[in-house]
Formats: structure tokens, sequence, C-alpha cells
């Protein structure tokens, strides 16, 4: 971490009062009087942490009067005592009165200030509420100058101010998209996965590369925060997602289905149904759930696909039509009763098999007599595992 001027200022006049005690020290001067001065700054500027400060000067105390006697153990305790004491009592001193937690839903509660340079350096407020409600106004202002700064707030150690930061640096549009972009290859998990969300609120197709690339990153949840990104992206990241499913491994492949479950669509569903046969039982079992995310636009492609000779096609086209529930259950009996191939009937069997719905019940009795011995037993089994749910 990057420490500011002011810090290095306050750490050198720490270091400089010390040095002076350990000169004086040296002289055969007295010194641990200019010992106390460095530990009530170090109290003041740095509060409870400062004890830190007060163990380090102990140790140089004691070091300093080797071998310490009981008089030097208990002057070099009572240095960390005292620095914690000043600590805390600075920080009880410095306290602001407690607020309520900020959701992002909330309107920012006052009038915006119309200077949007005066909005800007209340980012860098001490008070979280100062930082939540400038950022709302920026948002609300679409001030350009205000990326930089915003996006620097995604780090911000309040949630609050996090999700307001990511609101508004998605209102601001295009121009924020490059720091974002930037932010998805942060070391931190939680800026990565704001600036996904924040793009996705910009909807820019220019983000789509550096999200495609985020669908690879080693967290799961930035991983589908890029994916919800690019499904709110739509028409122009649907050829990338549609050929990641069969290019990319297999994080990038579960990714692109997740996105293309919820975009839906034509093309969306039959690259879906395609990837069923994927290698990875994950990627199939994503396949199935975007499948199912799409829904009853899904269904007419579904039921079609039943007529391949592959296996694992249909046990993933079965188990999608099963969770789409009761939408389904028309279709699948007027394909059960009616459709010339077997296999559709068989899978239209198995499929409501699966949805346990009472009104299937006397198409699949039917289907017992069927001619097909493949559609008979997909029956039986059917109501069997009916019966049980």
């Amino acid at each position: 971490m990057r420490l500011s001027g002011s810090v290095w200022g306050r750490l050198a006049v720490i270091a400089l009062i010390i040095g002076l005690s350990v000169l004086f020290f040296a002289i055969g001067a007295a010194y641990t009087d200019f010992f106390y001065l460095a530990l009530i700054l170090a109290a003041f500027w740095y509060r409870e942490r400062a004890v830190y400060a007060g163990i380090l000067l102990a140790m140089l105390y004691a070091g300093l009067a080797y071998p310490p006697g009981p008089g030097t153990l208990a002057r070099a305790g009572f240095f960390i005592a005292l620095t914690y004491l000043l600590g805390h009592l600075f920080n009880a001193a410095g306290k602001q009165p407690e607020t309520r937690h900020l959701r992002i839903s909330e309107p920012a509660p006052a009038a915006c200030d119309p200077d949007t340079r005066r909005l800007i350096a209340h980012l860098s407020s001490r008070d979280p509420e100062t930082r939540y409600r400038a950022a709302a106004c920026l948002g609300d202002a679409r001030e350009p100058a205000a990326v930089g700064p915003l996006v620097a707030l995604l780090d911000d150690p309040e949630s609050g101010v996090r999700w307001k930061a990511a609101e508004a640096l998605g209102k601001l549009g295009s121009p924020a998209v490059g720091p974002l972009t930037e932010c998805l290859k942060n070391r931190n998990v939680d800026v990565r996965w704001m600036a996904a969300v924040a793009l996705g609120g910009i909807a820019d197709p220019a983000a789509v590369p550096a999200l495609l690339e985020t669908l690879n990153d080693e967290d799961d949840y930035v991983r589908s925060r890029a994916a919800l990104a690019l499904a709110a992206i739509g028409k122009p990241a649907e050829e990338a997602l549609i050929a990641s499913l069969s290019t990319g491994n297999e994080r990038v492949r579960a990714g692109a289905a997740l996105a293309l479950g919820r975009m839906g669509g034509a093309g969306a569903v039959a690259a879906l149904i395609d990837s069923l046969r994927d290698p990875d039982e994950a990627v199939r079992q994503r396949a199935v759930t975007a499948l199912w995310d799409i829904g009853e636009a899904a269904i007419p492609s579904l039921v079609e696909a039943l007529r391949t000779d592959e296996q694992v096609i249909r046990q993933g086209v079965t188990a999608a039509l099963g969770q789409i529930g009761k939408p389904a259950v028309l279709p699948l009996i007027a394909a059960l009763r009616i459709d010339e191939d077997p296999r559709v009937r068989a899978g239209a069997a198995l499929a409501l098999g699966r949805i346990g719905d009472p009104g299937s019940v006397d198409a699949l009795i039917e289907a017992l007599d069927d001619e097909q011995e493949e559609v008979r037993l997909a029956a039986r089994e059917a109501l069997r595992v009916s019966h049980k749910t």
C-alpha cells in the first residue's frame, strides 16, 4: 500500500525524536522524556495502532540499558500501557456519532452541492456518510472528472460506500469503461466484482473483451458478476459468448452459459443445447440451468433436440425441461401423443416424469401401450418417478 506524504512526514517526526533520544543517551543525558513525546504523537496520529510504537520503544529502551534491571523493565512496560491508553482515549475523542447503514437503493438524503469539485473533495472525507452522499451526487451529475476518485472508492472500507460508488460509475457511462476494465485485474476481489457490476450497469460493448477474460477469474463470484455484465450488454456480446462455449476452458464455458441463459434468444438456446455434450459435467449442468433460465421460450427447441441419437444431449434436454416445469407440460404431452419420432416421445415421457404434474398421468398411461418399447419403458419410468414426487 502506498503511503501518503503526510504519513511519511509523521513517521519522520517520530523517528527524529527517537533518534535524538538515543543520541542524548549516548552522551549521558536523560532521554526518556523524549520517548514520551514520541509516544504521545504516535497515539494522536495512529490511535490504538500506536501500541506497536510503544512496544518498539520499550524494546529499544530495554536494549539501551542492557542488561535491563527490574526498574528498566517496569518503565518499558509502562511505555506500552501508556501508548495503548492514550491511543484509546484519542480514538474515543475523535469518533463521529454513529450513523445508520446506507444502502445503495437509498437516494442522497440532502440536496447536492452544485460544485462538483467540492463533491469530489468530499469523496476523501473521513465520514462514510459524506463519502456516500458525494458519490450519489456525482453519479446523478454524470460528472466525468469524478471517474478516478469514484473508482478509488471501490476499495472503501464501508460496503455502502462501495455500492454507491459502483452505482455512480454505472451512471457515468463510457468515460468510466476504461478505468473499470483495469479494475477487473485488481488484486482485491471486492474491487473486481464491483467493477464488473458497474460495467454491467453501463452495458458498453467496449467492455466485452475484458469481461470475457474475467470469466476465467479465480473467484467464482467475480466470474458470475462478469457473466451477468455480459448478459446486460446483450447482442454485442452474443457471438463472442457462443464462441467461448467451445473454445474457452471450463470456467469460461460455464460463465458463457450463465450469460447466454440470462440473454435468451434463438442463438443462445441452440448454443446451450449443443453445450449439453460438453466433456465437463459442471459445464453441462450450467447449460441445463441456463436453459431453465430462458424458460418457456426454449421449450420448442428443447423438444426438437430430443430427436438426437446422442444420449448425453437427450439427458440434458429432459433435465432442462424438467426444471422448466409446468410451462412445459402441455407441449410435452402433445409431443408424447403425436410426434412420429419415438426418441421424442420417450424423451417427453421422461421429462414429464421429472416434472411430476398430475395432469400428465393420463398421457403417460396411454404411452404404456406405445408401439415402441423405448417409449413404453420411458412412460413406465416416468410414472414411477412422478408417483414418488
